[in-house]
């Protein structure tokens, strides 16, 4: 095998691909890529055995053939090289040169047949969806993705549910849950899966802008190409729970507030906060929120009272300041609605502007005062 390749462009390719390579593999040839060269395209594959990534680049082909080599090596050599063209090549059957205006640089190969084979895209349904929809969804429901181990196997992951024109993305940790609706889909029934976090993180590194992304998927694995990239993710075999059964829909008090002033001031409190429930109170009156927290341990609290519209009944609750300013995080937008029942049931947040075919909830779990 030998190519030529612009160095820079090599390296972001295969800083992408890396995702898919775990850091404590349980076979040497999972640390490795396995380039395969056809004329002037270059295919690259990268696995954990749990998610995986087949992309293609054009290069300046010169010998066909196939090789797996060590992604560490390699892309600690790419990146220290400045943007110029290099030459890869294999001298033998053991190992391959790599030469930049620099020198030169030898590394041992490994066997391209010891490579696992990575799944390939099924036949039947799939969908199509735009490739900035599904990074922001993504990347919001990411927010509340539980911890492996903490919770039950389903919720370490987020629930991709596609029902006829919408598709609903949901994650929940049991303290949060984010639910992210993109109305524009072209899909004629439903189907739902659950991909894990490990998928989601590659998945989100690898989109890019304003491309359609195709959707396949089988009883095992949700498959996704899009622009020379194949992304192949197992599925969590577990039930999302019933998300919308904790979604309340009678909540009378709402309060519109802005965002950014909320998230400011939730996180100077947070320093004064007792650093074991991170609580901060919200008392509510007309057209008044004042925020308080306090560590009697160590002497500490803070007050604030913030401009807001709020149209209820007064209330005063209590929240993780870390879960919430999260949540807020998350929302684009200068104004927020937060909508409450009483101190003890679920209270939801929800951006007063949103982009079209685009919905938000988020939902947090108060903390019970004592």
């Amino acid at each position: 095998m030998k190519f030529n390749a612009s160095s820079a462009q090599l390296s972001r390719e295969l800083s992408i691909a890396s995702n898919a390579i775990s850091p404590k593999a349980i076979m040497p040839v999972l640390e490795d890529f396995l380039f395969t060269l056809e004329g002037n395209k270059l295919t690259i594959s990268a696995t954990n055995l749990e998610t995986s990534i087949v992309l293609e680049t054009e290069v300046t082909g010169h010998e066909d053939g196939s090789v797996a080599l060590s992604a560490k090596i390699l892309l600690d050599t790419l990146r220290t090289l400045p943007e110029q063209p290099i030459t890869i090549e294999t001298i033998d059957e053991n190992s391959l040169q790599i030469t930049s205006s620099f020198g030169k640089y030898k590394m041992g190969i490994d066997d391209p047949d010891d490579f696992p084979e990575i799944e390939s895209v099924p036949d039947g349904e799939s969908v199509l969806i735009d490739s900035t929809v599904l990074r922001h969804a993504i990347e919001k429901t990411m927010t509340a993705i539980g911890e492996v181990g903490v919770v039950r196997s389903s919720m370490s992951g987020v629930l991709f549910q596609l029902d006829f024109n919408k598709a609903n993305f949901v994650s929940t940790d049991s303290h949060r849950l984010v639910k992210f609706t993109y109305s524009g889909l072209n899909f004629d029934s439903t189907k739902s899966f659950v991909l894990p976090q490990k998928g989601l993180s590659l998945l989100k590194n690898a989109l890019p802008e304003n491309q359609n992304v195709n959707i396949f998927w089988n009883d095992k694995s949700a498959f996704f190409e899009f622009d020379g990239y194949k992304i192949i993710s197992t599925l969590i075999n577990d039930d999302f729970p019933n998300y919308n059964n904790v979604i309340p829909v009678d909540n009378q008090n709402i309060l519109n507030i802005s965002r950014k002033d909320l998230m400011n001031s939730l996180r100077r409190l947070l320093i004064y906060a007792n650093k074991s429930f991170n609580l901060v109170t919200f008392n509510l009156a007309e057209d008044s929120l004042t925020l308080a927290t306090e560590d009697p341990e160590f002497a500490h609290d803070a007050t604030e009272q913030l401009p807001c519209k709020y149209n209820g009944e007064p209330l005063t609750m209590g929240f993780s300041a870390k879960f919430f300013i999260e949540l807020l995080s998350i929302v684009d937008g200068d104004e927020v609605n937060i909508e409450f029942s009483n101190p003890k049931t679920p209270v939801l947040i929800k951006p007063v502007e949103e982009e079209e075919n685009q919905d938000l909830l988020l939902l947090i779990m108060p903390l019970i005062m004592q």
